[in-house]
Formats: C-alpha cells, structure tokens, sequence
C-alpha cells in the first residue's frame, strides 16, 4: 500500500536565493520517493529542457540517477524530455522508460515563427543508450495506488489545446497532443494526488480522468504545470472556479501555469497554492 509521497523539484523555471547554486531553466523536472510498506521506488517524471541543467541540478540535490527505478514522460515537447540522455549516458544500467506511443512524433509550432519543439533525439537513439521503452495509449499501473493516466479524455469546452502542429502518414496537420499524460497516486485517508507535466489536455480534464481512472473523486493534491500561461480570462477564471470546488489541500504549481493564474488561484486557494520552484522538497 501507497503510505506517502516525496517529490524534489529538479528543474524548473523558477530558482530561490534558498537555493543559489541550482539553476532555473524553462522546463520540468520531478523526482518521486514513493514509501510502501516494504518497498520505497524512485521514479523520474520528465526530464527538463537539458542535459547539462538537469545533471547539474540532480548532483547539487543529492539524487543518485543510477537509483531511478522508473523514468515516465509527460509528453514529447523538448522543455520535458530534453534532459533525457544527459540521464541515460550518466547511469551505468538500462532503464525502462514508460510514455506515449506518440512520443516521438513531430512537434511543430507556428507561433511567431515555424520551429521543431519535439523531444530532441528519436526512438534509436534513446534506446541505444539504455532505454527500455514502454509505449501505452492507455493508463499503466506502476505500483499499488499509483498509476500513468494515459490519454486524457477532452469534456471541458473552456479547454482547448493551442495551435501545435505535427506530421501524420506524410501530412502535415493539427496536433491535439494525445501523448499528454499525468501520474495519478491514492494515498489512504488523504485522497487522489495528480501530478501533472504541461497540462495540455486542460488541467481539469486531467484530474477528471484521474477521478474516473481511480475511482476516488476526493483531489488532496494538485503538483505540476496547469498550461494557463497564454490562457485568456474566461479560461483562467472557469479553471479557478472548478478547482475551488474541487477544494484540494495543497496546490504547488508553476512551470505553464503562469504568474496571472498563480495570482488568482492565490487569492481563491490562499496558502493551498504555491508557486514552485527549483529545490522544493513536497512531502505528501
């Protein structure tokens, strides 16, 4: 049985004078302590925009890669997986990383300029240097309480994924993202735990499908990038809405999130959200 949940922020895009030798980079990166009764697992979730930010970062945090027990991906955009064989080259065994079969797709934006955001290495190259890929559309059960939610289902109309792009079967055509997922934990007493990479499905129906997945409707948690950068009012404001009356305990959020949608979950939430930040120690 799941007991608790320790999560150390690796890389993100914000740093504290609580923290002046780690670096702050466009990106996300979190490490999971997860505590069983007999067992504790050590699980990597994305892996920040570089290589050389995300080892720096793990070294000056004590975090031993070679101990990963599992590394899963969000998604396929650079700013998650561009630290990736920064952290295959720097361990000595093979791992299994857990993602989407879209994984590797192209990842295009067109806003302002045409531009390649996709994970920067292609399926060969990750392979041959000590991945084991797991690629699943659905979610995967990793541990007792603790699952990947899989595909998210899209309900809510105020949540609309932007204008990305991709390449499927030679045409170039709109990419709904299908390869954003989260991590889904239950912990006894306490409820359901979403942690979240980019959000780009929308952060609500992101922990919709959880409750659905789970079967527990109570969110304690709420950790990772909301995607609300960008968003207009309206979405920010449907989006607050439904997470006061979702009422979670605790709501560290930053990466996507953006500092307007902070402030406003601030002013619903009070001391529940905090902005995250590069060394931040989350015990759930």
């Amino acid at each position: 049985m799941l007991q608790d949940i320790q999560l150390t922020i690796v890389v993100e895009n914000s740093a504290t004078l609580d923290h002046n030798s780690l670096w702050a980079q466009h990106g996300l990166s979190i490490f999971l302590e997860l505590k069983f009764d007999q067992k504790i697992m050590m699980l990597l979730w994305d892996t920040g925009a570089s290589s050389e930010v995300m080892l720096h970062n793990a070294e000056e945090l004590d975090i031993d890669l070679n101990n990963l027990d599992l590394i899963c991906l969000s998604h396929g955009h650079y700013d998650h997986t561009g630290g990736l064989m920064g952290v295959l080259q720097h361990r000595k065994d093979r791992i299994v990383i857990l993602a989407h079969p879209d994984i590797f797709a192209p990842k295009l934006k067109t806003q302002p300029l045409f531009k390649f955001i996709g994970l920067p290495v292609s399926r060969s190259q990750v392979e041959a240097a000590g991945a084991i890929m797991i690629q699943a559309r659905g979610p995967v059960a990793i541990a007792p309480g603790f699952m990947t939610t899989g595909e998210v289902a899209r309900l809510e109309s105020f949540e609309k994924v932007e204008n990305f792009w991709t390449v499927r079967d030679g045409q170039y055509c709109q990419d709904n993202i299908p390869d954003d997922q989260a991590l889904a934990a239950v912990l006894p007493g306490k409820g359901l735990v979403v942690i979240t990479g980019r959000a780009h499905s929308g952060i609500i129906n992101t922990i919709r499908h959880a409750q659905k997945i789970t079967g527990v409707e109570k969110l304690y948690a709420l950790i990772g990038g909301f995607h609300l950068m960008d968003a207009d009012d309206g979405r920010v404001d449907a989006t607050v809405e439904a997470l006061k009356g979702l009422d979670p305990a605790i709501v560290p959020t930053g990466h996507c999130t953006g500092h307007k949608a902070i402030c406003r979950l601030q002013e619903v939430l009070g001391e529940r959200c905090l902005p995250l930040a590069v060394g931040d120690l989350i015990q759930i």
